[in-house]
């Protein structure tokens, strides 16, 4: 695993790194079906406004941009630098609707230049707030009247494998310890409909959820990378070993090529409302 790096001074409990950056769009890509049902459900059309609060890699603004084309802006809201520059000067290469980044902390912002907005989303973000009330509050202030407040987030309550495998176990140790141990949510999904009620955006419009059951050869590699993403915050609670480590490693990827084995994902549950 090589030597631990300290985790992010924002409380991002990933890595950030360009295997990180890499699972990221490997993750964008296995969801991505389920990102253009939620996009279709609400409402995104030609000409429209729209913001992804911590867009990452971009890869949901490329999907806005399918939908609201030429006459439409995508705007990505992200902490990392780095990360957003490059999601935009891709998009940018690409085409099909006009884009901008800002490099903010969304709970720093008061404003996003271009806003306020059609359609106010985040995905995969609440999970990692200490309080995603307040981030839903601040969604809602930067989407117009008639707009739409979306929201996806996983729920890792049915994460498993069949049969038994004791790689999984490992992860689920490390992962949970880490979410647990950094106050990081492990129930996201769920309680969206709570959460948007707390916000004052109102009861969900309507909501999704998404669930998967796949070989785990097509699963383990995300395993292995969110298990390395997470050592270095492992490491700060004590609960991160190396040995351990190269050892999952070596098993997981051994339990995926025999072939038996099936992983059972996080549901993927989605949430949107049209607002006054």
């Amino acid at each position: 695993m090589g030597n631990p790096q300290t985790s992010n001074p924002d409380g991002y409990i990933h890595t950030r790194d360009a295997d990180e950056y890499q699972r990221l769009r490997d993750q964008a890509a296995m969801w991505q079906g389920a990102t253009e049902a939620l996009l279709d459900r609400a409402g995104l059309g030609p000409g429209m406004t729209c913001l992804d609060v911590g867009s990452g890699p971009g890869s949901v603004m490329r999907l806005m941009a399918d939908r609201v084309g030429a006459s439409g802006h995508v705007t990505g809201l992200e902490i990392d630098g780095k990360l957003g520059a490059q999601a935009l000067a891709d998009l940018k290469a690409q085409g099909g609707a006009e884009f901008a980044h800002v490099e903010a902390d969304m709970l720093q912002a008061a404003a996003v230049p271009g806003g306020p907005f059609d359609l106010t989303y985040c995905r995969l973000f609440l999970m990692h707030m200490q309080d995603p009330v307040a981030v839903l509050e601040k969604m809602l202030a930067w989407t117009k009247p008639g707009g739409v407040v979306a929201a996806q987030e996983f729920d890792f309550g049915a994460i498993a494998v069949e049969p038994l495998c004791p790689a999984m176990g490992e992860f689920n140790r490390l992962f949970e310890g880490v979410f647990r141990g950094h106050g990081r949510n492990l129930r996201a999904g769920r309680q969206l409909p709570a959460q948007f009620e707390a916000a004052g955006i109102g009861a969900p419009s309507g909501t999704l959820a998404e669930v998967k059951y796949i070989p785990l050869g097509q699963m383990a590699a995300m395993l292995i990378g969110v298990y390395q993403g997470l050592f270095a915050s492992a490491a700060e609670l004590g609960i991160a070993d190396t040995a351990r480590a190269e050892a999952f490693k070596r098993d997981m990827a051994e339990a995926a090529a025999d072939g038996r084995y099936y992983c059972l994902t996080p549901i993927l549950i989605g949430a949107w409302k049209r607002v006054p």
